[in-house]
Order: C-alpha cells, then sequence, then structure tokens
C-alpha cells in the first residue's frame, strides 16, 4: 500500500472503533518487525567480535593541541616535525595554534599554563565523548620526552604487537600500588583467561561472511594475554591518563588505589574497565566471550568501546577488508532513532598573519571513524546467539505478526 493509500485509509478510521484500533496496531507491528529483521540480517556477522574489529573498525581521531603564546623557536618547531614523523601511523593530528578559540574549559586551564609559563604545551583531546563531553586525555609542556610518550611506550608497544599476532584480547592491569592486592588481583586476572582460552569456543564462521575475514577461519584461535601496568612508571603517564579518559569516574578510583583491568582488542579499543572487586571470574569472563563471539552489530559506532592513542602500522600486519560503512546500510536498528554520530571537533581557525606566525596544522591521518554517544553494553555470557539463529528468530516472528495482520486487515469483517 502507497504512503498516499495508507494515510488516506487511517483519516478514514474512527477511534471509537477498537476493530480500527486494532488494524492500525497491526499495521504499525508488522512495519516495525519488518524493519529489525532487515536491519538484524544487514549488520549481524558470524566473524568474532575481536577480529572483525581488527580488520574492519579504524581507530577514531585524537586532537594533539600544540598551544604557545609566542612563536615557535627553532628547538620547537623541530619537536613539532618530529612529532609529526614519527607519528605517521598514529591516529592522531596536530594543531598549532595560540589557544585563543578553544573552548573547552579543561583546554582553556592549559592555555593559561602556557601563557603563565611562556613555555608550549602539549594537549591531547579526544574526539569521543564520554558522558557529552570530549575529554582532554593528557597535557604535558612539549619536550622530546613527551612526545615520545604521547605515541609510544613499552607495554601499549607490546600488547599492540599481540593483538596483531593471535591475541584476542590484550587485557592491561593497572596496580594499585599495594603489592599484597596487586599480586591477588592480578594473578585471578591471569589464571581465569588461562582457563577461558581452553573453554570458549569461537562461532562458526558463515560463508556469506567469509568475503569479510582476510585469514581463514581455522587460523582464528582464542589467546588472551595480561601485561601488567605500575602506576608509578613514568614511561607510561600518557598511556594511564589515556585508560582513565575512557570513563568518567575512572581517574577518581585511581586516585584512591583501585586497581584495574582493560580488555583491549582490535585496533587498540579498550571495552571497558572493571574495577577493585570487580576483576572477577564472572566478569571477566563475559568480556572475554562478548569479544570472542559473533559479531552482533559490524557498524563500529553502535559497539561498546573508546580507542587509545597509538602509533602503530596495523595496515602492515592485517591485511584488511572493505569494511561495511553506516552510510552504506540502509536500516541500523533501533540505533536510528538514537542521536546522529559525534562529529570531528571543529579546529581552532587562524587568520593568516597567526597562520604564519605558528605554522601550519599537521595532518597525521586521513581516515578517521568517529564514534557516536550511544554505548550497546555486550550481552551476558550465553545469550548471544548466532547470527543464523537471530536471523531465524526474527523471520519467525515476522511470519507470525504478518499472519495476524493479515486477518486483521483483510479477513472477514465483524
Amino acid at each position: 500500500m502507497s504512503t498516499r493509500n495508507t494515510e488516506k485509509s487511517l483519516r478514514g478510521f474512527k477511534w471509537s472503533d477498537g476493530i480500527a484500533k486494532t488494524r492500525i496496531v497491526a499495521r504499525f507491528s508488522f512495519t516495525i518487525a519488518f524493519l529489525l529483521g532487515l536491519a538484524s540480517i544487514s549488520l549481524c556477522c558470524s566473524i568474532p567480535v575481536f577480529r572483525y574489529a581488527l580488520e574492519h573498525w579504524r581507530p577514531e581521531l585524537f586532537l594533539v593541541h600544540v598551544i604557545s603564546s609566542s612563536p615557535l623557536d627553532a628547538s620547537q618547531k623541530s619537536l613539532v616535525n618530529q612529532l609529526e614523523k614519527s607519528s605517521s601511523f598514529a591516529n592522531a593530528r596536530v594543531v598549532v595554534s595560540d589557544g585563543k578559540n578553544l573552548k573547552a574549559d579543561e583546554l582553556k586551564s592549559i592555555v593559561d599554563k602556557a601563557v603563565a609559563s611562556g613555555s608550549v604545551w602539549l594537549a591531547v583531546e579526544s574526539t569521543k565523548k564520554v558522558d557529552g563531553a570530549k575529554p582532554l586525555v593528557w597535557s604535558a609542556p612539549l619536550t622530546k620526552e613527551a612526545v615520545t610518550q604521547l605515541l609510544s611506550s613499552p607495554v601499549r608497544n607490546r600488547l599492540c604487537q599481540g593483538l596483531v599476532d593471535k591475541d584476542s584480547v590484550a587485557w592491561v592491569f593497572l596496580e594499585s600500588g599495594i603489592p599484597a592486592v596487586d599480586d591477588a588481583k592480578f594473578a585471578k586476572l591471569d589464571s581465569e583467561l588461562r582457563r577461558l582460552e581452553k573453554v570458549i569456543k569461537l562461532p562458526v564462521i558463515e560463508e556469506a561472511d567469509l568475503k569479510d575475514l582476510s585469514t581463514r577461519p581455522e587460523e582464528l584461535k582464542v589467546k588472551f594475554s595480561a601485561h601488567r601496568l605500575s602506576r608509578s612508571d613514568p614511561t607510561e603517564t600518557a598511556f594511564i591518563s589515556m585508560l582513565l579518559a575512557t570513563e568518567p569516574d575512572l581517574q577518581e578510583e585511581f586516585d584512591n588505589g583501585t586497581p584495574m583491568a582493560f580488555p583491549v582488542f582490535g585496533r587498540g579499543r579498550v571495552l571497558y574497565g572493571l574495577l577493585g572487586d570487580g576483576i572477577a571470574t564472572s566478569t571477566i569472563e563475559e568480556a572475554c566471550r562478548f569479544l570472542a563471539g559473533a559479531c552482533q552489530c559490524t557498524v563500529k559506532a553502535d559497539n561498546p568501546g573508546v580507542d587509545l592513542l597509538v602509533s602503530f602500522d596495523w595496515d602492515d600486519y592485517v591485511q584488511i577488508t572493505e569494511p561495511k560503512k553506516a552510510d552504506d546500510v540502509p536500516l541500523t536498528g533501533l540505533g536510528a532513532f538514537a542521536k546522529p554520530a559525534a562529529t570531528v571537533a571543529e579546529e581552532p581557525q587562524m587568520n593568516s598573519t597567526e597562520s604564519d606566525r605558528l605554522g601550519q596544522s599537521i595532518s597525521l591521518t586521513s581516515k578517521v571513524d568517529v564514534d557516536s554517544e550511544l554505548k550497546v553494553m555486550p550481552p551476558k555470557p550465553g545469550s548471544t546467539p548466532s547470527s543464523t539463529l537471530l536471523t531465524l528468530a526474527v523471520l519467525t516472528a515476522i511470519v507470525g505478526i504478518v499472519t495476524v495482520s493479515w486477518k486483521f486487515l483483510f479477513g472477514p469483517k465483524p
């Protein structure tokens, strides 16, 4: 029935007529079920989440502000050039400015420090919103050590290498600083990961999904690694700040000496953090089973997680297949009714004089995926069906609704 005929027939109904109401509800239910069915069929995938993320989800952008109230001298320009060269594979964009057009309160405080000290500061801003705001991930005076630490660190390098060397998930354990507590919690995490490697089975990858996988299905294995991270390690300061910026309450828990565990997958994406007593058998298993389970939504923005800033040539290790983009999918399920995807923050605008004085903005990446604010928590263990079962369930529901709707709409009138 055309839209015009539908609207005309609806205007002809009398709302006092119970049968008319039932028919409208039936028609509406059929439409919604049909749309959801198409969305489920389009977006489900039998490839494990960790592998689909590694091949298809490019890390989101970070803005690295170089803030200076005066022209950069030769040594400072050299550091900015070094930042550009050494981060050719980083998901970051460097913007040199005087800070006058920066709007976020946290960034303004960095501008004040730069002006007061007469020095140049680095301020790293995430374009991924956390609780409606884009957090300031890390800041430090512009030095050679700061440039190095921003882009890489020993733990980050090991976990990235592990993710392309067959690790399904690389867990990062952030210590509390109390040896007895840390030893017990890390032992718990490590022993549970070893157990789960033996009991978790990967989903059977369907033939229709093989085109989205660059390796043979039998080469995929369940393998977890655990990396211990000292909160007092001076080489990991920037990385610790990035982890704490993934959720709004983590900094307070860190200050209180709470140990934390973060499952990292894909191209350096944190699922969420487990805190203190939350580092337990059930929560560790829930995260591992979700990431090793079939990908229930291939659109990155509709999945949980926050990306880290890393400098790593992922494409040199993983042959990425053509990703499914949100724009290419006509229906995206209930996520279509959520807020639109976040957009990359506007870069500070400078006039020609300021541009000549401070230098041009340096773009380090080209293709960037930016997540929306929508968060979807992973399903409980054992509740994630394969895409085939999900599709059959949706189709069965549609057939039932179609049958009922047909009876009300075209059956004998009372």
